[in-house]
């Protein structure tokens, strides 16, 4: 994922969050990694709304693909625990 910011041009990264990391765990992860905000080191927090049309469509497909296996290991961890 190697997008510019719209206002500067430059890089931009998903925001950080070490609480989802400890908290969440792997879901944690995955679900901050695709919902987490996206940041520019000169321009601070950016919105969605932002970036080109094409830049949020990839977005979407990004989030999609990390959320989709969230929800599967969810439903595994679900199916697990009751089984016991």
């Amino acid at each position: 994922m190697e997008y510019r910011c719209p206002r500067c041009g430059g890089p931009v990264k998903k925001g950080y969050s070490g609480v989802a990391r400890v908290a969440g765990g792997v879901m944690g992860n995955l679900f901050y990694a695709a919902f987490g905000s996206l940041q520019c080191a000169k321009c601070g927090k950016l919105a969605r709304r932002e970036f080109p049309q094409e830049a949020r469509r990839e977005m979407t497909m990004q989030t999609l693909l990390l959320v989709i296996p969230a929800v599967v290991l969810l439903i595994g961890l679900l199916v697990l625990v009751s089984r016991q």
